[in-house]
């Protein structure tokens, strides 16, 4: 069964909810026999839909798998639950360590350690700054730092907060908007790892 789970979680991801066992049924069994029916048949027509629609759709698909390996390892549990805007809240958490790791802090976090890691100010101590001393162009350099540290902000401030803080009836994520709340944290992770420590 867990096999077979797993195959319908990759080829028909609403498995679940589109099949729901009569009354009386063994109901773990059950739903999955009649979902792997159903799945069957899809793939079974999948070569004429094809036909019919007219090709293969082209546009372009990310994979959560794809993300920053911290993002979606902090997000896998609760996603795998259907508890979408958790995961995104573990996700948002795992950014944040990953910035106090960076930058050796933990007097502060989140909005604010990312405001000062990029601050152009210079390093202080205690207090070092992230860089992307690697970029030759000056000017690109400091629109990346400004760039990432306003991104971080409103990462944070967008994303984390609301979920953070509010009521979860308020901040139920359907699936869409998680996985871009996810993207949108993969990306900032990503650039936290780029950047260079500047130290006192």
């Amino acid at each position: 069964m867990e096999v077979a789970g797993a195959i319908l979680d990759r080829l028909y991801p609403d498995w679940a909810q589109q099949n729901i066992p009569e009354l009386g049924a063994d109901e773990p069994e059950q739903e999955v026999r009649d979902a792997v029916r159903r799945l069957i048949v899809r793939l079974d027509y999948q070569n004429e839909l094809i036909e019919r629609l007219g090709g293969t759709d082209t546009e372009p698909q990310i994979s959560a798998r794809s993300l920053h390996p911290l993002v979606w390892k902090a997000a896998t549990a609760q996603w795998s639950t259907g508890h979408r805007h958790e995961a995104v809240l573990a996700a948002a958490k795992a950014v944040n360590s990953l910035l106090q790791k960076k930058t050796r802090r933990r007097d502060c976090s989140e909005g604010e350690l990312i405001k000062q890691a990029f601050s152009h100010n210079p390093p202080e101590q205690g207090k070092p700054r992230l860089r992307y001393d690697r970029i030759s162009n000056e000017q690109t350099a400091k629109s990346m730092r400004i760039g990432v540290m306003d991104f971080g902000a409103g990462c944070f401030g967008a994303i984390r907060n609301p979920i953070g803080h509010l009521p979860n009836d308020e901040v139920e994520l359907d699936e869409q908007s998680a996985l871009e709340r996810l993207c949108a944290l993969s990306l900032l992770a990503r650039w936290i790892e780029e950047a260079d420590l500047l130290t006192a």
